[in-house]
């Protein structure tokens, strides 16, 4: 039978894979992935939509900078943020590559910093979205599987608009930028 002191180290080490993980994916692998598709695109690609109800690559990237800045940057780091979440959908202007990456490029140096003041103890601190979770470890889980999707979605799109463009990238993003144990 295990001690209470066992599984509290146990539980302190899952902890820190926990947000290892999730550090990994938010700040490392899917910008990498992003930027990496943004970066095949030119400017009339990144903002083709197939229709008017549907999101450009621009959209999408507009809108998880705004979404990471707010729900992690601004709820969990504390940096200052006023979001506009229908302009990021409504934005039709074809802002150039190099500035769309720059902000996005912006917002993932605050996640990095933001993810460098946290802690496995702070996982269990109380939501700063209680509507939306209980506890922060929640937080940081929904900030990874919706950026996860529209990940997929920004994959997606470019490999629709640049056939062959991107096989491979979701191995080796994830293989080379902490994805995985073995990458380490």
């Amino acid at each position: 039978m295990k001690s209470r002191y066992s599984t509290q180290i146990m539980a302190d080490e899952i902890a820190a894979a926990v947000l290892d993980s999730l550090r990994a994916r938010i700040t490392a692998v899917f910008p990498a992935e992003i930027r990496q598709c943004v970066e095949m695109l030119d400017d009339e690609q990144i903002w083709w939509r197939p229709n008017e109800s549907s999101n450009s690559v621009g959209n999408i990237v507009l809108h998880v900078t705004g979404s990471l800045n707010h729900y992690l940057n601004r709820q969990v780091g504390g940096f200052e943020y006023s979001r506009d979440r229908e302009a990021e959908f409504a934005e039709r202007r074809h802002i150039p590559k190099a500035e769309l990456l720059q902000m996005f490029d912006a917002m993932v140096a605050k996640a990095e910093q933001t993810f460098n003041a946290l802690t496995p103890q702070r996982l269990g601190d109380p939501s700063p979205e209680p509507k939306m979770y209980t506890i922060l470890v929640g937080d940081l889980i929904g900030i990874a599987t919706h950026l996860a999707n529209h990940t997929g979605q920004v994959l997606w799109i470019t490999k629709l608009l640049r056939e062959g463009a991107v096989d491979e990238v979701w191995m080796r993003t994830h293989k080379h930028l902490g994805g995985w144990v073995a990458a380490k």
